[in-house]
């Protein structure tokens, strides 16, 4: 049975190539492993559509409304990403949170570190994929934990990809492994965004595409 189409609204040629390979990847491993690639569950489709987002330090919050934004333009199921980091001891309130982007784009990678976050700080990597079949929104969390590099490394320029390190690379930042042979492929084993979006194709398996489609014969 073909899997249900759903379009990611998003214009980041990055967040295509990480999708490209998280098709072909299992989708889940471990003790409750489903080795069917995550492809075979949801056939996601690309929409450079423009989005409108708040400016709101919860990044559920900016999804909400982001993924609702990008629904009333296509007609049509989809989801939207949007990505930040929480910097230790500032759980309750999330900072910066959905503030990490126009920070880091008026700041630069250098200046991020210099203003926003200390060199070696210990912060969280949490990205939210939010998901609208026409009727409903849910909203999939991903997190990963790590530290702020002492300065930017590697030349993949994603982001904050040259200056956060997660726990599991040995202090090398994301932009670093993914400049190793399928250091892609060996980042989306601990990237936040693959657990958002794995969770997301999970609820699709287990709860189909919506109720859009209810009524549909």
């Amino acid at each position: 049975m073909k899997p249900p189409t759903v379009y990611y609204a998003t214009s980041s040629s990055f967040k295509r190539d990480e999708i490209a390979i998280l098709r072909k990847e299992p989708l889940s491993v471990g003790q409750r492993a489903d080795p069917t690639p995550i492809g075979d569950y949801c056939d996601l489709q690309f929409t450079n559509v423009a989005t409108n987002e708040p400016l709101e330090i919860s990044l559920s919050k900016m999804v909400d409304h982001k993924v609702r934004s990008a629904y009333r333009q296509l007609l049509t199921p989809c989801i939207v990403e949007h990505a930040g980091l929480i910097f230790e001891g500032q759980d309750s309130t999330g900072f910066p949170g959905g503030l990490t982007q126009p920070m880091w784009d008026s700041l630069q990678a250098e200046g991020f570190l210099e203003r926003v976050g200390r060199p070696g700080e210990v912060a969280i990597a949490q990205a939210v994929v939010g998901y609208c079949d026409g009727v409903n929104v849910w909203t999939f969390v991903g997190e990963t934990r790590g530290t702020l590099a002492t300065e930017p490394k590697g030349q993949r320029e994603f982001y904050w990809d040259t200056i956060f390190c997660p726990d599991e690379f040995g202090g090398k930042t994301y932009a670093e492994v993914c400049e190793q042979p399928d250091g892609l492929a060996r980042k989306l084993t601990v990237s936040q965004s693959a657990k958002a979006v794995r969770q997301f194709v999970q609820h699709l398996k287990d709860h189909g595409p919506g109720n859009l489609f209810a009524n549909i014969h």
